[in-house]
């Protein structure tokens, strides 16, 4: 009886130490065209409601229009990098995105701005996954817009 406890609670903990990183793997992953599309209705949001709107929206409660899986909204000011939204983590708004650095030296902020025109861009760099809580290459969709920059990336895992 105490041999069939034991087992049983040997089993528990294995299965307990890989539903993190099984549930991590198995989570929704965004694809190119999400991303595109999460920041066309961004942008949308932000024509016709205005910016403090859909700042307070993305930063307070994005729902899944705005924040879903691995994809989310993040907004900054165009003419000096200034995190106005992030739908993942309200603690890198007011950040200058120009401090960010990635793991390769890659300055994250300086690489959005160069890349986000009127029609859309793609810039590559490393971030800490939402899901998995590691940081993977990540490519984010960026837009300038009415003198701010929306963007939304996709994880490669």
């Amino acid at each position: 009886m105490k041999r069939a406890l034991l087992v049983k609670s040997v089993l528990a903990v294995c299965l307990l130490s890989l539903a993190a990183p099984l549930a991590a793997r198995g989570a929704e992953r965004g694809t190119p065209a999400q991303a595109q599309a999460m920041v066309a209705r961004a942008i949308a949001l932000f024509d016709k409601e205005g910016a403090k709107a859909a700042f307070e929206r993305f930063n307070s409660r994005p729902g899944p229009e705005f924040r879903r899986g691995d994809l989310y909204i993040f907004v900054a000011r165009a003419k000096d990098a200034v995190l106005l939204a992030h739908a993942a983590d309200s603690s890198l708004v007011g950040r200058d995105s120009t401090t960010l650095i990635d793991a390769r030296g890659r300055n994250i902020g300086r690489d959005i701005l160069a890349r986000a025109t009127g029609k859309g861009a793609w810039s590559d760099y490393l971030w800490k996954d939402p899901l998995s809580g590691k940081t993977l290459a990540k490519s984010s969709w960026v837009v300038r817009h009415k003198g701010h920059i929306f963007g939304c990336g996709v994880y490669k895992p």
